[in-house]
């Protein structure tokens, strides 16, 4: 279990993962950036796999940034192995700590027999707090994904962790419907572990019975039936979600559609239309999926698209309380109806 003396950069995700699977520890990691889910992610395989269970009593230990000092986290990191060939320290919420630029002068000359995991979510270091890390350690910036990036980051996921496989539209209805919630997104496909064996597929009847999205009448279908000018779907879908207004809020479906209307209105303006340019407007989706979307797209005239968003604008303030008395249904109905007459 040799130590990793190379020099320190910045890497990624899988970089990382793959020096804890192959326990080849450097002396310190910092775990920084706006993205929580990744840093959680490392910072639950350093607790769960550089030591065995029975020497962690002794060797591991979990300090809050909030709770402990720079002082404390030193003299812990300083502590030699007890039976075990490292000694792990983890700190965790490090962007509370008080004056955490002083624990460089620990990061310059670390101990050889310690890993220190500094883990700073919500946030990035300056560069003159991460020097020391980057001569004598590694550093992993946690970025989050970007949206039209998300559909195949979820069919990535399903796949190469959790063994599932799952289509472009199931993992684009997934990514509609929740968001850029990473750590949601983990834990349904956990949660799916109970249920559903090694190497299934995830099918838009799984997602309905597991994740509570139903197939038929979610905002991925709203968006569809109202791109394609499907009125009767339309309506169907519109009365569904004002019969279950609870899973189906206002604010949040005024969302999605700005999303999907602006999307519309970026492809309009795109200078370059080449395939890699539509996936940065649409999603980095299949290709007969992209262009089902630039044809809907073309379907809508720029003056209409900015219309459309006037009206989700208007309906946005009043689902808000905002000189509105209709309740969210009505509102609901009204914005519906205004759209589908552009």
């Amino acid at each position: 279990m040799a130590k990793e003396k190379s020099s320190a950069k910045t890497v990624k995700f899988e970089d990382v993962a793959s020096q804890i699977h192959n326990k080849q520890f450097a002396p310190v990691y910092l775990l920084h950036g706006e993205e929580p889910f990744f840093i959680d992610r490392l910072c639950k395989m350093f607790e769960e796999s550089i030591l065995e269970p029975e020497e962690r009593d002794f060797n591991q230990v979990v300090l809050y940034g909030k709770d402990t000092s720079v002082d404390m986290v030193i003299a812990n990191a300083k502590q030699f192995p007890f039976g075990s060939p490292y000694r792990v320290v983890i700190l965790k919420e490090a962007k509370e700590l008080k004056n955490i630029e002083l624990l460089n002068s620990y990061v310059e000359s670390p101990s050889p027999q310690t890993v220190l995991v500094v883990c700073h979510k919500y946030g990035t270091l300056k560069a003159a707090q991460t020097k020391s890390y980057s001569k004598h350690g590694v550093i992993f910036v946690s970025e989050g994904i970007k949206d039209w990036n998300l559909a195949a980051w979820i069919q990535n996921l399903a796949t190469q962790t959790f063994n599932y496989q799952i289509g472009p539209q199931t993992a684009a209805m997934l990514s509609e419907h929740i968001g850029n919630d990473l750590s949601r997104i983990f834990t349904e496909f956990q949660k799916l572990q109970v249920v559903m064996p090694s190497g299934g597929e995830i099918t838009p009847e799984v997602v309905e019975k597991y994740i509570g999205i139903s197939k038929e009448y979610n905002i991925f279908e709203l968006q569809d039936a109202l791109g394609s000018r499907n009125l009767s779907k339309v309506y169907n879908i519109m009365l569904n979600f004002t019969m279950h207004l609870k899973e189906n809020p206002n604010i949040r479906t005024i969302s999605m559609l700005y999303s999907y209307y602006h999307k519309m209105i970026r492809y309009h303006l795109l200078p370059d239309k080449s395939h890699d340019a539509l996936k940065t407007v649409f999603g980095n989706l299949p290709p007969n999926i992209i262009a089902r979307n630039v044809g809907i797209a073309n379907n809508h005239t720029l003056p209409q698209l900015i219309q459309i968003i006037s009206i989700l604008r208007e309906y946005d303030v009043k689902s808000k309380g905002v000189d509105a008395n209709n309740d969210e249904g009505e509102l609901l109905k009204e914005m519906i109806y205004k759209i589908t007459h552009v």
